[in-house]
C-alpha cells in the first residue's frame, strides 16, 4: 500500500466525533505506558519462577540420585509420554524419562502467554530437564521436574496485569468520553441554536454557559457577534426602505410633471418642463451616487489609498474659496497658517467638507464659520465647521449621523437634502481613522472633524503672503460673501 493509501486509510478510521477522538486518545495515552511498564515486570517475575524451580531442584539432589540408581536397568518412557509422578507424594513433580532426539536439548521454560501455554505436550515447555546419566546401562536418563506451580503462579500475575490495564484503560476511556460529553454538551447546545438561526430569527441568542470557560465566553462572543450583525441587518432593511421612499419621491413627481405635460401637449410649458424634469434628473443621480458612496464605504472599497500626504490647509482653503453661498449668508474661514499633512483619500475628505458646508449652508442664519488648526499633542488636525442656525438638540447629537435621518425640529426642513450628507461624512471621517462629531455650543450647530496627521509633503510652504493674517503663528482669516 502506498503511503497515500495509508494516509487515506488512517483518515477514514479515525473517529468523527471529538469526543470520541479524545476517548481513543485516551486510551492509548493510558495503554501503551502501563503495557510497557507490565512487559518488565512480567518478564521479572518469569525470571524469579524459574530461579525458584533450580532452587527447588537443587534441594531434591539426593533424592534424584536414590531414584536414578533405584532404575537397575529399567526402561523409563520416553519424554514424549506423558510423565508419571514418582511414587513418593512429596516428590510427585519428579519423573523420570528417556529423552528423545527432539528433546535432548529441550530446557524447560516458563510462557508469558498463559491462555495458549498448554499444560503438558509433545516438548514440555513447562517442564525443565534437569541433567542426564549414564548408569547401569542406561543411557539418557532424564531428571524432569514440573513447572506447573510456577506457570501458575505466573499466569495469575500476568492475568492480573492485563486485567488491570484493560480496566484502567476502559476506566481512563469512560471517563473521558463522560467529561468530553459533559464538556461538549454546551457546544452541541449552541450549534443547535445557532442552526436555527436565520436572517429572520436574528433576535435569538446562543445559551451562555455559567462555567466562565473558554466555552462561555465563546458564547458571549458569538452573541456579540449576532448583536451586531443584527444591527447590520436591520440597518440594512431600514436603509433599503428609505433608500426606495427617497428614489420614489423624485421619480413621482418626474412621471407626473411628463404626464400633466403629455396630457396637454398643445398647452404645455415645455422649457419649464424639461427644466424641472432637469432638476429631479440631478436630484435622482445626486441620492444615488450617495448610495453608491455608501455602499462602498461599508464595503470597505473607499479606504485610504497609500497615497503620499497632501496638504489639508490647501484643501480647505480651495474648497472654501470656490463655495458660492446665498446672498444673505457669509463663510468664514479660519486657516492655519502652515502645512497640516494628513494621509488619505483627497476627493472624499473634500466631500466631507462639501457636505458639512452643505449642512451649515442650510440652517445658518448668517454666518457660516471654518476653523482649521492643528493639535500638535496628539497628532491630529482639527477642522471645525459652524453655523448660527436653531442648533440641534442634545438628545439627536447622534442620530443626525444616521443615513435618512430626519428630525422634528427647524433643522429637519431640507431643501433638496436626502439625509444622506451627514452619514457619509461620518463614515469617511471613520474610514480615515478620524472621528466626526458635534460638540454642544450655546448657538447653532458646531461639527468637529478629527484626522491623523501624516508626514510633511515633500514641497516648499504654501505662500501666504496674500492673507490678511499673519504667517507665523495662528490660523489666517478670509471672508466671502
Amino acid at each position: 500500500m502506498t503511503p497515500a493509501g495509508v494516509r487515506l486509510l488512517l483518515r477514514r478510521l479515525r473517529p468523527a466525533t471529538i469526543r470520541m477522538r479524545l476517548a481513543v486518545l485516551a486510551a492509548v495515552i493510558t495503554f501503551v505506558p502501563l503495557t510497557a511498564a507490565a512487559i518488565p515486570i512480567a518478564r521479572t517475575e518469569r525470571t524469579a519462577q524459574m530461579q525458584n524451580a533450580d532452587h527447588k531442584a537443587a534441594r531434591m539432589s539426593p533424592v534424584i540420585d536414590t531414584m536414578i540408581n533405584g532404575l537397575s536397568g529399567g526402561n523409563p518412557p520416553d519424554c514424549t509420554r506423558f510423565f508419571q509422578p514418582a511414587q513418593q507424594a512429596e516428590y510427585k513433580d519428579i519423573s523420570l524419562c528417556r529423552p528423545t532426539k527432539k528433546t535432548r536439548a529441550s530446557q524447560g521454560k516458563l510462557s508469558l502467554i498463559p491462555w495458549t501455554d498448554p499444560v503438558r505436550g509433545p516438548v514440555p515447555i513447562r517442564q525443565i530437564i534437569y541433567r542426564t546419566y549414564v548408569h547401569a546401562g542406561v543411557e539418557d536418563v532424564a531428571v524432569t521436574q514440573s513447572l506447573e506451580a510456577e506457570q501458575a503462579r505466573l499466569n495469575t500475575i500476568v492475568r492480573l496485569l492485563i486485567g488491570g490495564i484493560a480496566g484502567m484503560t476502559l476506566v481512563v476511556s469512560g471517563t473521558t468520553w463522560f467529561a468530553a460529553g459533559r464538556v461538549l454538551r454546551p457546544v452541541e447546545a449552541i450549534r443547535a441554536d445557532f442552526a436555527d438561526l436565520s436572517a429572520h430569527h436574528l433576535d435569538r441568542r446562543v445559551p451562555v454557559p455559567r462555567s466562565g470557560n473558554e466555552i462561555s465566553r465563546l458564547a458571549v462572543t458569538m452573541n456579540s457577534t449576532l448583536d451586531r450583525l443584527q444591527g447590520v441587518v436591520e440597518q440594512q432593511r431600514q436603509f433599503t426602505a428609505d433608500a426606495s421612499h427617497e428614489l420614489r419621491t423624485p421619480l413621482a413627481c418626474l412621471r407626473t410633471e411628463l404626464e400633466l405635460a403629455l396630457n396637454h401637449p398643445d398647452t404645455a410649458d415645455w422649457p419649464l418642463v424639461v427644466h424641472a424634469a432637469h432638476d429631479d434628473t440631478l436630484r435622482l443621480q445626486a441620492l444615488t451616487s450617495d448610495l453608491l458612496l455608501l455602499a462602498r464605504l461599508d464595503a470597505g472599497h473607499a479606504d485610504p489609498p497609500p497615497n503620499p500626504p497632501f496638504d489639508l490647509t490647501e484643501l480647505v482653503r480651495g474648497e472654501t474659496s470656490r463655495r458660492r453661498l446665498p446672498p444673505h449668508l457669509t463663510l468664514t474661514a479660519l486657516i492655519h497658517p502652515a502645512p497640516i499633512p494628513v494621509l488619505g483619500h483627497q476627493a472624499l475628505l473634500a466631500r466631507v467638507l462639501g457636505n458639512l458646508l452643505d449642512n451649515a449652508e442650510r440652517h445658518a442664519v448668517g454666518t457660516v464659520t471654518v476653523r482649521l488648526t492643528r493639535d500638535a499633542e496628539h497628532g491630529r488636525a482639527v477642522l471645525e465647521v459652524l453655523d448660527d442656525g436653531p442648533g440641534i438638540p442634545p438628545e439627536h447629537h447622534q442620530r443626525i449621523f444616521e443615513r435618512f435621518s430626519r428630525l422634528d425640529d427647524a433643522r429637519a426642513r431640507d431643501e433638496g437634502g436626502a439625509g444622506l450628507g451627514l452619514a457619509i461624512a461620518e463614515r469617511i471621517a471613520t474610514a480615515h481613522h478620524g472621528t466626526l462629531a458635534i460638540v454642544p455650543s450655546l448657538q447653532g450647530a458646531h461639527f468637529l472633524l478629527r484626522l491623523p496627521t501624516g508626514t510633511p509633503p515633500e514641497r516648499e510652504p504654501l505662500n501666504t503672503a496674500t492673507s490678511s493674517g499673519p504667517t507665523d503663528s495662528g490660523p489666517t482669516e478670509a471672508r466671502w460673501t
